[in-house]
């Protein structure tokens, strides 16, 4: 993960306000909203800031009251400038090796969130640039303002795209994704709504308001059913379809009790109300 120039951040010493919290953290009805809150450095993850969105997911994914998750940025400059490049050259200068994807002691951050069995969108408030980009990547619902742009810039920097080199060429044709990876250039999100990278584009006076109502749209729907979604869904990935078919994972809806729900709220002429079991 890196910062590029969208979002890069110099090394000089600087008088910034102290961030405590890198990651914040609210339940609003039955959704998480999970804030990277470094706005002062366009939102580019520090280890800690990885560490906590981590623990962040994990939460939100254990937690049977939330039904799905919102990922966003502080401010509104940029969603995420990928990996703090500053405390890379400091930890590089000191000596020591910086992180590599997929080893040490805790689960990487982007196989958190695929594995975060509930909707996860992305609601990207500004430029998400390399494991920015990664971080919507492993979302499942984009929601874009308008002006943002897009990229995997990590060639630029002499690293690796680990999840966005994997999950890219799966989600758009494999020449566009190799093409976008070669390069290493960002492209506005109106042009990666075209190739289906992002779901919506909304101008940023409306921005807020349309995440909102979407996540609304989706809390309208039983969870039972959106956790067996998103667990069919990611694990069947791949699978021959008489395989996939057979998978049954997740939560069963058919044998629920917000399957009985549903059914007699839409005879009785009512919202149901879900229990999520």
């Amino acid at each position: 993960m890196t910062t590029t120039e969208v979002g890069s951040v110099d090394n000089a010493a600087s008088t910034e306000p102290d961030y405590s919290d890198e990651v914040l953290y609210e339940v609003r009805g039955n959704a998480a909203w999970i804030t990277i809150n470094r706005p002062h450095r366009r939102n580019a993850m520090a280890r800690r800031t990885v560490n906590q969105l981590t623990e962040a997911f994990v939460e939100a994914g254990e937690d049977p009251d939330v039904f799905a998750v919102v990922i966003t940025g502080a401010g509104d400059k940029a969603f995420c400038a990928g990996g703090d490049m500053k405390e890379m050259d400091d930890i590089a200068r000191s000596g020591r090796q910086v992180h590599v994807p997929m080893t040490g002691l805790y689960r990487a951050l982007f196989e958190v969130m695929l594995e975060t069995y509930k909707p996860v969108i992305a609601a990207i408030n500004g430029h998400a640039i390399a494991g920015g980009c990664e971080i919507v990547l492993s979302s499942d619902v984009r929601i874009a303002v308008e002006g943002a742009t897009i990229g995997l810039t990590e060639a630029r920097r002499g690293m690796g795209a680990n999840l966005g080199s994997v999950l890219l060429p799966r989600l758009v044709p494999r020449a566009v994704a190799m093409d976008l990876l070669y390069t290493a250039r960002t492209i506005p999100v109106e042009e990666a709504k075209e190739m289906g990278l992002i779901n919506r584009v909304v101008p940023r006076e409306d921005f807020e308001a349309e995440v909102q109502k979407y996540v609304d749209d989706i809390l309208a729907n039983s969870p039972v059913t959106l956790r067996r979604y998103k667990e069919m869904a990611t694990k069947s990935w791949g699978l021959p379809l008489p395989s996939a078919l057979r998978l049954n994972v997740g939560p069963n809806p058919y044998l629920s009790e917000d399957r009985v729900e549903g059914v007699r709220a839409f005879l009785e002429k009512r919202a149901p109300v879900w229990k999520n079991r």
